[in-house]
């Protein structure tokens, strides 16, 4: 009786190993791949773990550089005058998750000046005025996501304090740890000028103004010496303040003529901006830019302009 207590006691047992030893055969280990799993210890137990697949991004331009365009920012939605904060936070989710590669205005000049390269799909973000919105909706997404980007500033407007609030030097030189940067947007030249007595206007940059006590228009040299003293006392400001080194202008209404190009080369400007819509190539030293902030278009939009770059390089 005893003996076939325990030849039953065996039998079970060997139908339990059984079981067990088949339960494990036909369970599936998960790999990655190439066909490999990954297993991690933890105790007595091997957890396999499937490997994510990296993929390589798409590149959708070399060797060229795409400037994004932006004003001002505001909570809420979209305005004509602002773009909406959550709006922009989400065009710098997307131009990471698509494998875009933002860069800086250094990286930018390097490339443009000294033939410096840039990545595959590089981005330059720019910001025009000087808005303290910046500094207050700006500037903390794009420290998230470890972006550099550059604001123009209308110097007089930050000096005076005039008009719709703008940053203070101490806050620039805060966001300057961060990798941004301040270029001029002309000292005093963000306006449009007269010139005639009849109240026709132009941007002031490229216009020759109408003298009301002198009941004529400038000459064509008393205007040029007007857009040199403007550019240089912006330039001196920004150098007192921030320490530039280097000097780079955003044309106020991306305006732009002869008289103002000879300016330039008089104060070693080497790069400039325009409004105008493109991508930039090595030979661009006057930038084009593509609109980032306009009404009604979603951020998938914005940023799928930047897939299709190739339509702006012929």
């Amino acid at each position: 009786m005893f003996l076939r207590r325990r030849s039953w006691a065996s039998v079970i047992s060997l139908v339990i190993l059984v079981s067990i030893i088949l339960a494990a055969c036909n369970k599936e280990v998960p790999t990655h791949a190439e066909g490999k799993a990954t297993k991690l210890e933890t105790g007595a137990v091997t957890v396999y773990k499937k490997k994510a697949i990296s993929k390589k991004s798409k590149v959708y331009y070399k060797d060229r550089v795409a400037v994004l365009m932006y004003h001002d920012l505001v909570k809420g939605k979209t305005t004509k005058k602002a773009l909406s904060a959550e709006v922009f936070k989400k065009q710098m989710e997307l131009l990471k998750t698509s494998g875009f590669r933002v860069i800086g205005m250094k990286e930018y000049s390097d490339f443009v000046l000294k033939g410096g390269k840039v990545p595959d799909n590089a981005v330059l973000i720019t910001f025009d005025d000087g808005y303290e919105s910046f500094y207050k909706l700006a500037y903390p997404v794009l420290k998230e996501y470890g972006y550099p980007a550059t604001a123009f500033l209308i110097v007089r407007s930050i000096d005076e304090r005039i008009g719709v609030p703008k940053m203070t030097w101490d806050q620039m030189r805060e966001m300057q740890k961060d990798g941004m940067t301040f270029y001029s947007h002309t000292y005093d030249s963000h306006a449009y000028a007269d010139v005639n007595e009849r109240g026709k206007s132009k941007p002031a940059l490229t216009a020759r103004k109408y003298l009301i006590n002198k009941k004529r228009q400038e000459t064509k040299e008393e205007a040029r010496q007007r857009i040199i003293d403007d550019l240089k006392k912006a330039e001196e400001r920004l150098k007192e303040e921030l320490g530039n080194t280097d000097s780079i202008l955003c044309f106020p209404y991306g305006a732009y003529n002869d008289t103002v190009m000879e300016a330039l080369k008089s104060l070693d400007i080497q790069i400039s901006f325009t409004i105008e819509k493109g991508v930039n190539s090595r030979s661009d030293a006057k930038g084009f830019r593509i609109n980032a902030a306009k009404v009604g278009m979603d951020p998938e939009t914005t940023i799928g302009q930047l897939k299709k770059i190739k339509a702006y390089t012929g």
